[in-house]
């Protein structure tokens, strides 16, 4: 899994830069589009029961688009960047969590020595 990247996330809140905000899901998901970033994003919520973050990654989706941004107020866009962060962050350890139980799984499907 790739580490949060928080130094990111400040720097983008910071400078109000909320589109940089929502890319930081696709690097998160390790993924370049959107088409990939749902398709992965679904995997994760299928396999966790964790389907906020389908919401939480649509609001992201809806700031990376430009006729939409462009339609929001500062205040909703930053409305909107709060919930982008709680889906990095829920996001990333929900994948920590079923990396850690896949790797549970592998250890306790090894024959013994």
């Amino acid at each position: 899994m790739k580490e949060l990247p928080r130094h990111k996330i400040r720097r983008a809140l910071e400078q109000e830069d909320y589109k940089a905000l929502a890319q930081l899901c696709l690097e998160l998901l390790g993924v370049d589009s959107w088409a990939e970033g749902w398709r992965k994003m679904e995997e994760i919520v299928e396999r966790s029961g964790e389907y906020v973050l389908a919401k939480f990654l649509a609001l992201a989706y809806a700031l990376s688009r430009d006729e939409i941004y462009s339609a929001l107020s500062s205040a909703t866009r930053e409305f909107l960047a709060r919930d982008v962060v709680v889906c990095l962050e829920k996001t990333a350890q929900v994948i920590g969590a079923l990396s850690q139980q896949e790797d549970f799984g592998d250890i306790r499907g090894r024959p013994a020595a």
